[in-house]
């Protein structure tokens, strides 16, 4: 009985062994699989370096075309550089030549200018002198002439005046003779005036020598 017991117990006990046989089927069945991916991955990686190796081949025999290509590029590029530097010294040259002409011209067109302008300012003051100098000749000319006028008037005046006393005096004196021969007018008639028949036609003077 005791026997038959500890047969059944250990058949139900789990065996030693079988915690590794599992590790170990486990570790096999990730080694495949490891081996399965590294040969894929070899696989893929000897694909890579093929298309690489191509590549590089395909880079190694254009390397030199555009080595050759970037050469005659940076050749042309210096070359156009150094025709650039040449024109743009030519061109500094020429500016600074105009430049030094045209400072050149504008300061002798000013100098003239100015020679010009001292010139007119010199006329100018000589003319205004001259004018101011005749200007004082003519006033005081004018204010002779003024003078003399004032001279000429003031004896004109007096010599009108005394024309205009003397004329006064010849009309009173007109006017008196006047009236007193308008009283002796009054005085006449016809018959006192011997002449009057001859004004009036009734006698008539007797011509030659005989008598009636």
């Amino acid at each position: 009985m005791a026997m038959y017991s500890n047969s059944i117990h250990s058949a139900n006990e789990p065996h030693p062994f079988d915690p590794p046989h599992d590790v170990m089927k486990m570790l096999k069945r990730e080694i495949n699989e490891l081996r399965a991916a590294f040969q894929a991955e070899q696989q893929q990686r000897a694909v890579e370096v093929q298309q690489l190796r191509q590549e590089v081949s395909v880079l190694r025999d254009q390397i030199p075309k555009e080595k050759l290509e970037r050469q005659t590029i940076c050749h042309q590029i210096v070359n156009d550089l150094t025709q650039l530097r040449s024109d743009h010294i030519k061109g500094l040259d020429e500016i600074k030549t105009n430049f030094g002409s045209s400072l050149h011209q504008l300061n002798q067109i000013l100098q003239d200018e100015m020679r010009d302008r001292r010139a007119q300012d010199s006329l100018r003051d000589t003319r205004e002198a001259t004018e101011k100098s005749e200007r004082i000749s003519e006033a005081a000319a004018i204010k002779n002439d003024i003078g003399k006028h004032k001279q000429v008037f003031s004896g004109t005046r007096e010599d009108v005046y005394t024309s205009i006393s003397n004329i006064t005096h010849d009309i009173e004196m007109i006017a008196t003779a006047l009236s007193k021969a308008s009283y002796t007018k009054a005085g006449l008639n016809a018959d006192g005036l011997h002449c009057w028949k001859y004004f009036s036609g009734s006698g008539m003077l007797s011509t030659g020598g005989g008598k009636n």
